[in-house]
């Protein structure tokens, strides 16, 4: 049983022999999609993302011509606009129950992926490279946000050698010239589109699809500023992965608009009746890197423990403000390309994945300053190399702010590289350190 100091933490066994041929899509929508469904009806909604998810990997398997592959941060905007659906390899990993994904991990070692091979990728690349994932229209792949990711474009290719790829370009910087360099590269990738699945773009269902992107981004951002408030009016481990697959996956979407819309509903009611989450918030503290994504309850534990409340994370949110309000029904082609060019560039882990490291360091800054921080927590994902290389100096910048920061090594998706209990063991420490530092002022 893994457990620390008596807190019964999620457990796993991995003696069983997992078949790793069986549809994957299929064993989602039965084990995680009918969990949900499940749960009781006034809670059902919190997980409408993640169902919204599941219902478009099942489109894709009945609807092969309109599967386009698409990079985990290629803003999923333009295949909607010309009327296809996404599919995105890593989002599989990134749901399936954590026995599987860890079986596939090893599958794809027994086929030569290196030890440094993310998690999130290498976890599809025996589905891949076996044949058992649906053969795409398209793919859209772009530079960011690290080596591993842009190496994955080498496996897609391989495995669908008769599909052309389109490779988004990045910029390094954040400037207007930059920015057109992308919107240039994005009417290329429609005029791709367009040649790779037959259609022809509908300008106003671009326009659509944009408005619904700008709408889910400002009330993100709305729902962000909410958090601010203390206590924090949401409750970390019941939403964590939905929000990130909504922005991961949705946006541009009607039906997350919608789902956004109640959430902030939500969100207000709880501020304007002073109630957080689930338990007391005595800390507040910010997440700047991984979160374990097989066990969330590792947040129960902080907050149970210390009344530690993760305000903010860095690779599951968008923090930014969305651009000025603008009247769709009549925006031009240009316009759209250039809103679209924004998404892409800022697309959250993208946004910190390119360019200078300054991004990653200053973004934790202002986090941490505009929610209040008590401390910070990056919890490193041992594969991510780029962001580890700017950890050290995104502790000493804080530091200079009176900002405690913990510096810890997690596998997102494996407990068999670091468990929960042995985070817990980590962050002990860290916020009865910071606990102490609160006591004292």
């Amino acid at each position: 049983m893994s457990s620390y100091k008596g807190f019964q933490f999620k457990t796993y066994d991995f003696s069983k022999k997992i078949d790793t041929t069986v549809d994957l899509i299929d064993l989602i929508d039965e084990l995680v999609g009918g969990d949900i469904k499940s749960r009781p009806e006034q809670v059902q909604w919190i997980f409408d993302p993640l169902l919204q998810a599941i219902e478009e990997l099942k489109f894709c398997q009945a609807n092969p011509d309109k599967v386009v592959y698409r990079h985990f941060t290629f803003a999923p905007e333009m295949i909607y606009a010309m009327d296809c659906v996404s599919f995105v390899p890593e989002a599989l990993t990134f749901i399936l129950p954590t026995e599987y994904l860890c079986a596939l991990v090893d599958e794809g070692r027994d086929l030569g992926m290196p030890d440094h091979w993310c998690g999130f990728l290498g976890g599809v690349l025996a589905p891949l490279m076996y044949k058992r994932l649906p053969q795409p229209k398209a793919i859209l792949h772009c530079n960011q946000p690290c080596d591993n990711s842009v190496a994955q474009g080498t496996v897609l290719a391989e495995t669908f050698p008769d599909t052309e790829m389109f490779i988004l370009d990045n910029p390094y910087t954040d400037d207007e010239e930059a920015v057109q360099f992308c919107a240039d590269q994005l009417r290329e990738g429609f005029s791709y589109m367009e040649r790779m699945t037959g259609n022809k773009l509908d300008l106003d269902r671009f326009r659509e699809v944009m408005k619904n992107s700008a709408r889910a981004y400002e009330l993100i951002y709305e729902i962000n500023e909410l958090k601010k408030v203390s206590p924090c009016p949401i409750p970390t481990s019941a939403i964590l992965r939905v929000t990130s697959v909504a922005f991961y996956a949705l946006t541009g979407t009607e039906r997350l608009v919608k789902w956004l819309e109640k959430h902030l509903a939500d969100a207000k009611e709880r501020v304007a009746k002073g109630i957080g989450g689930f338990r007391e918030e005595k800390l507040r503290v910010v997440w700047t890197m991984s979160w374990p994504v097989f066990d969330y309850s590792v947040y129960d534990w902080m907050e149970e423990e210390h009344g530690a409340i993760a305000v903010a994370y860095h690779s599951a949110e968008p923090f930014y403000q969305p651009p000025p309000d603008l009247d769709y029904s009549t925006a031009s082609y240009d316009e759209l390309l250039r809103l679209l060019a924004l998404r892409n560039n800022n697309h959250s882990m993208g946004r910190q994945g390119r360019g200078s490291l300054n991004t990653f360091v200053n973004d934790n800054i202002k986090w941490c300053q505009e929610f209040k921080a008590d401390g910070a927590i990056f919890a490193g994902h041992w594969q991510c190399q780029a962001n580890w290389s700017s950890a050290q100096i995104t502790k000493e910048k804080l530091a200079d702010q009176g900002i405690p920061m913990l510096m810890m090594m997690v596998d997102q998706l494996d407990p068999r590289v670091v468990s929960s209990d042995q985070m817990a063991s980590r962050l002990d420490p860290f916020l009865e350190m910071l606990t102490d530092r609160k006591m004292a002022r």
